[in-house]
């Protein structure tokens, strides 16, 4: 069975390794949109079981909306129903991470791993574990990827042919509020929630051993 993981935002492409082993990656990010990375990811249509985590969850979802990616099983971890709004990241929160960002990508994917590990039972340790993408730093590589984020309501997706899905949430995610999962569900024909207590926006972090058995049961191996 062959299983692609899309990485977070500004994350490593394999940042999902421990729960998928041996999975394909796609680095989006060499891609000026989620629409320009379509061409990419159609060249990976035998895919059966697709992971994304947070801006990759995004991606996954708009990927099979448009009808570029069909795969069987659906994990999505830390997925954005709305990135920015009412019930995500205040517009103001955001202009200000996005400028600082912009003008400080060393100090402000620091302080973003912070809010990553924000919630966990060992936030100290998340932390250390967490990674970033080797161009990190290249602000005009990802603030379009950050700008697509922030602008795109998941609402907008045609989700009717979206396969059996499995959305993996930690309830103290301090990025994307835990609350959207719920809502991200109530617009895929077929999902089931998993929450994650005391966890914040890497669950697989968290603990990677009983995440990964989640996934083999939604995917039904043994």
């Amino acid at each position: 069975m062959r299983t692609l993981m899309l990485s977070g935002w500004a994350q490593p492409v394999d940042a999902l390794g421990e729960i998928a082993p041996g999975a394909a990656t796609f680095d989006y990010s060499a891609y000026g949109s989620p629409e320009a990375s379509f061409a990419g990811l159609a060249a990976l249509r035998d895919v059966e079981h697709l992971i994304g985590w947070s801006m990759g969850g995004q991606l996954a979802l708009r990927a099979i909306a448009a009808g570029i990616l069909a795969p069987k099983h659906l994990t999505l971890i830390g997925a954005p129903y709305r990135f920015v709004g009412a019930d995500g990241m205040g517009a103001e929160t955001f202009a200000l991470f996005r400028a600082s960002y912009e003008a400080d990508p060393a100090r402000t994917k620091t302080r973003f791993h912070g809010l990553v590990a924000k919630g966990h039972t060992d936030a100290k340790r998340v932390m250390g574990a967490l990674s970033h993408h080797p161009q990190v730093e290249e602000t005009a590589r990802w603030l379009p990827w950050l700008d697509a984020l922030a602008g795109y309501d998941m609402r907008d997706a045609d989700l009717a042919k979206a396969p059996r899905t499995l959305i993996i949430h930690g309830m103290n995610d301090a990025i994307v509020p835990h609350a959207q999962a719920a809502r991200l569900a109530a617009l895929l024909p077929d999902a089931t929630v998993l929450d994650w207590p005391e966890t914040g926006h890497a669950p697989h972090l968290e603990d990677a051993a009983q995440l990964r058995a989640h996934v083999a049961a939604h995917r039904g191996v043994a």
